[in-house]
């Protein structure tokens, strides 16, 4: 690799990685503050807090990936223009080829890197993250122990331990589930006690009763036990429990689920939607930082025309972008949406890589440029003229 190349690869790097980890961080936080509230009711140590925010950064990169290689392509290549480096590459006589070669290295390295998250760390991390939920919500018990009111767990699911006695036994326990429609249960144990047994926690209620309300009919059925067990597997919120979610599958096993999968029976589309969007999203980086060596990867003499092509850029990937997460997630229902999804990045890829191995560059129309220009320079004209009329009110009333 020459030693322009070398150059412009290692800028375009730098500033890639730094826009990767500021929005990754960025993201992250505010989806481990949506689930935060899960840690700290059930009080969970500062490692579960830690491995919850560990388990999100593979989905972020995922999604953020494709927008790092389009602002570290569209600045690096904006700023060479602005320092008329550009126009000293192109006057020595270098091809465009130099240019767009490390802006390839980078998009290829970042759609390889999307597509290794999405097919084998995005899975296991999906896996890790429900689990680290519901081990929190299996403590929410010990959490109705201390608080000794009623705790909603999710909606429709209440619970209230009165007191905690001698030997781990909890006393006074009450359990209200009304999150089946038309149905409501009501559980309630002079004392109870939770045991594991293998990989499962088991709540064994003594002494107590439990009421079925038919909400249809109300009608309502009481049956006293002296003893009875219940799988602490059904009070983890939706989602949380033993199957497995097609986002928690391995690609392999999408491919070729067992045919008694819980999706398999009652939505097959979820799995086509995931591998869609599997097999799709590595395509963006590539895309992106094609469309962007197209509009910006030639000298510009004026800068409103170079703004003008940031601005172009900015609306093709991120309208395609968006059309890509809501294709992906109607894929299971539309045969259209589906081949839409690989469809425009795949165009986007062969149009905008023929464009530029062609050397032909993209740039907006002279006279919408002018039309631009005119506008800016009004609006400034306004906005200068407003801030003259400002400056020269007086302050106050005269003396």
């Amino acid at each position: 690799m020459k030693q322009i190349e070398r150059y412009i690869l290692r800028r375009m790097c730098l500033l890639s990685f730094w826009s990767l980890t500021s929005v990754t961080l960025l993201v992250m936080t505010t989806q481990v503050l949506i689930r935060v509230d899960v840690l700290t009711t059930t009080g969970q140590a500062l490692g579960a807090f830690m491995m919850l925010a560990a388990t999100l950064i593979p989905s972020v990169l995922a999604i953020v990936t494709p927008f790092a290689v389009l602002i570290g392509v569209s600045q690096v290549l904006s700023g060479m223009n602005a320092d008329s480096e550009l126009v000293v590459v192109e006057a020595a006589g270098v091809t465009p080829a130099t240019v767009l070669k490390p802006v390839m290295v980078l998009s290829v390295v970042g759609s390889i890197m999307v597509l290794l998250l999405s097919h084998f760390v995005e899975p296991w991390s999906n896996r890790k993250l429900y689990d680290v939920l519901a081990q929190a919500q299996s403590d929410l018990f010990s959490v109705a122990v201390r608080s000794g009111t009623f705790m909603q767990l999710e909606d429709g699911l209440y619970v209230q331990v009165n007191e905690k006695l001698p030997g781990g036994e909890l006393g006074g326990i009450f359990l209200a589930d009304s999150r089946t429609e038309g149905n409501e249960t009501i559980y309630y144990a002079r004392s109870g006690v939770i045991r594991t047994s293998g990989d499962k926690r088991i709540l064994y209620l003594v002494d107590g009763e439990l009421q079925q309300r038919n909400l249809t009919n109300n009608q309502i059925s009481v049956v006293t036990f002296t003893s009875y067990a219940l799988d602490m597997a059904a009070f983890v919120p939706a989602g949380q429990a033993a199957v497995r979610r097609p986002k928690e599958r391995e690609t392999s096993y999408l491919l070729a689920p067992d045919a008694d999968d819980y999706y398999v029976k009652n939505a097959p589309f979820i799995i086509k939607q995931e591998l869609t969007e599997r097999f799709s999203t590595w395509l963006y980086p590539l895309s992106f930082g094609l469309v962007s060596f197209v509009f910006l990867g030639k000298a510009r003499s004026n800068r409103n025309e170079q703004f003008q092509n940031i601005a172009i850029v900015a609306a093709i990937t991120i309208s395609a972008r968006g059309f890509g997460f809501y294709s992906a997630d109607e894929a299971g229902s539309s045969k259209l949406l589906e081949y839409l999804t690989y469809g425009i990045p795949l165009t986007m890829i062969v149009v905008f890589g023929y464009l530029a191995l062609t050397g032909k560059a993209l740039t907006i129309p002279r006279g919408w440029a002018r039309v631009n220009a005119r506008l800016f320079d009004l609006v400034a004209a306004q906005f200068q003229r407003r801030r003259g009329d400002n400056d020269a009110a007086p302050d106050g009333p005269p003396a």
